[in-house]
Order: structure tokens, then sequence, then C-alpha cells
């Protein structure tokens, strides 16, 4: 088990970028992000730049209309999107997904790009970008995706999280995230790709936060399904990973919640608690959320993908 800071939202300058493909590579090396997604708006012509010696990546594009937009990720050429309208939306999801693409929903309330497709089934998203751009810790946008991923867990819908950094330039150069996946083996697009299709992964403002789940003599992982009952939850929290990227806001953290079916909290500790106990209830999900202050104020700093029981 390996949680690695990834950024799934990367714009080069064969999009609305500044920065060339190879750019991008190094500075996200530099950063010491373990992989990246090149997700150019409606062209994958960054693809032949890509070099993986460099920082692993995953080839993906920004399926952007005038109703919302999808990330494609793990494709080979260009998505077609010209013929989508707000009613036809399930028939592209399914074809990408056949071809063995993970999609998930950009920023579903950015003003330049709120999503107005009449999804119907809800069930072939893979992901929600719940966070995006960089923090300012009072984006109203970021907390409508989070309560709507919510709702779509509550409808029995099995939905990872991610954050989206959107990297165009360098102006946002205070306080942004990552998401962290649970890349098992060599770190490449394949490997990546199944993580997030399992749903092991967490959004953060950069802290490292996940948990296990121990029943019964077996290990659960976020992501995975298991039976009702007495659990152990073990949390795991590396709070100076990538301490650098975190601004200049003063940041405290202080509890760990778990939240399940309508976003409602059953458990509440201090951070530094690593296991308790927990009994699950049947057909429900349950994420663990980290909070802490920022500047004063009580603010989200991480969150995970849940795990489900059935």
């Amino acid at each position: 088990m390996s949680y690695l800071p990834c950024e799934l939202h990367c714009h080069s300058n064969h999009g609305e970028g500044n920065f060339s493909v190879s750019e991008l590579l190094q500075k996200s090396a530099d950063d010491h992000l373990a992989l990246i997604a090149i997700t150019d708006k409606n062209t994958t012509d960054g693809f032949a730049e890509l070099d993986d010696s460099v920082t692993p990546s995953i080839k993906g594009m920004e399926c952007a209309t005038p109703y919302g937009s999808l990330l494609a990720l793990g494709i080979d050429s260009a998505v077609d999107t010209s013929n989508t309208t707000p009613d036809n939306i399930d028939s592209l999801i399914q074809e990408l997904r056949g071809n063995g693409a993970v999609v998930g929903i950009s920023h579903p309330f950015d003003e330049n790009g709120a999503w107005k497709f009449n999804l119907r089934n809800h069930r072939n998203i893979d992901f929600i970008e719940v966070w995006h751009g960089a923090f300012t810790f009072a984006n109203a946008e970021n907390d409508k995706a989070l309560a709507m991923w919510t709702e779509l867990l509550d409808k029995g819908c099995h939905i990872a999280c991610t954050y989206g950094k959107d990297w165009k330039n360098d102006e946002n150069c205070g306080h942004f995230g990552c998401t962290y996946l649970d890349i098992d083996g060599e770190i490449n697009q394949h490997n990546a790709l199944k993580a997030l299709r399992m749903g092991k992964s967490v959004a953060s403002t950069g802290v490292k936060f996940f948990f296990r789940v121990h029943q019964k003599g077996v290990t659960y992982t976020i992501g995975e399904t298991l039976k009702k009952g007495s659990s152990v939850f073990s949390f795991f929290t590396d709070l100076h990973s990538r301490e650098k990227n975190s601004g200049t806001e003063e940041v405290e953290y202080q509890t760990i919640k778990l939240i399940t079916n309508g976003g409602v909290c059953v458990m509440e500790t201090a951070v530094s608690e690593r296991h308790i106990h927990i009994n699950l209830k049947d057909n429900h999900w349950y994420r663990a959320e980290l909070w802490g202050k920022v500047d004063g104020e009580k603010k989200l700093l991480a969150v995970t993908s849940p795990i489900y029981t059935a």
C-alpha cells in the first residue's frame, strides 16, 4: 500500500496552459509529484511529448462542452464531443469506459464550466473532482461538489473523490493540494488508473491521510466492500507531507471525523488517535475526513474515498 501524491488535471500549451509538456513533467518532478495526467481540452496533441523517465503520466483529455466537462483518463486518441448533448452524455461515458478509460466529472460547479448534463446512470462515473483549483478555504464551488458527491454515495454509487489543480500556469503559487492514489507496484498509467477505478483515492490540501479497516481477521482498504458489524479503523496521517506547498496560512490539524450516509458524523476523535472501534451498519458507506483550523477558522483539510458495506 503506497498512497502517492498525484495531479490528475493538467493543461499544456497544446491547450489552455502556458507550459510545454516537458516543462510540466519537469515541474512535477521538482515538486515531488509521483504522477500527473495530461488533460488538455479536446486535444491529445501533447501525448507525443510525454516521458515517463521524468515523471510518470496518464494520457487523458478534458472533454469540454457547453454543458460541462468530463475527465477521460487512459485514452489513446482524442474524443469527439461535437455531437454531445445534455441528453446523450451516458452514451459517451459508456463508450469511453468500454474502451478502458476512467471517467470523472471535473469541477461540476465551476462558473465557467458547470455540470448541466442529464446523466441517467451515475454509476458509470468513476470519480468526481470534489476539490478544484488553488485553495482559498472559502470556496462555495468545492462545497457544492462535495455535497453532490455525498448525494450520489447515498444513492448507492461507488464513486471516488479527487482533487484537481487544473494546472495551467504558476499563477496559483499559494496553497494547492493533490490526489493521493494507492498505487500498487510500478508507478505507471495502468496501476494509477487501477487504483482510481477501485476507489483508492484521497483528496487533500497536501497532508497524507488514509485508513484501513480490520474486521474478523481481515484488513480492508479504501474503496473495498465489507460486511456490517464490529470493526477497527486504523488511521495513518503524515502532517508534514507536501508541507512546502502549504502556502502562508497557519494550519492546525485537530480532528478526524468518520462520515456515513446523509453526511452524518458517526465518530469524531483527535488527530493523534490511531485506532477506533465502530459497529458498521448494513448498506452504508463510510469516509474519513481530516479537520483543523486555517488562520483560526475551522476547515476540512483532507477527505478519503469511502469503504462500503453490503
